[in-house]
């Protein structure tokens, strides 16, 4: 699965996880996390960073 997310790096994704939707650009991958550029939503800044854990991660999105 990290081959495959790293392959979407600079892309544009959608992440869904139990607690929210996020959308943005993949920045980077690691056996653990994903790391995400944030579009502008509620809580994030245009240009924040979001780190998600790859254990709560429902759905990954190519937009």
């Amino acid at each position: 699965m990290i081959e495959e997310l790293q392959s979407l790096v600079n892309k544009e994704i959608q992440i869904a996880s139990a607690l929210e939707t996020i959308q943005g650009t993949l920045v980077s991958v690691d056996g653990t996390a994903v790391t995400l550029r944030t579009s502008e939503l509620f809580g994030y800044e245009s240009g924040s960073y979001a780190i998600i854990q790859l254990r709560f991660i429902s759905y990954i999105r190519l937009l």
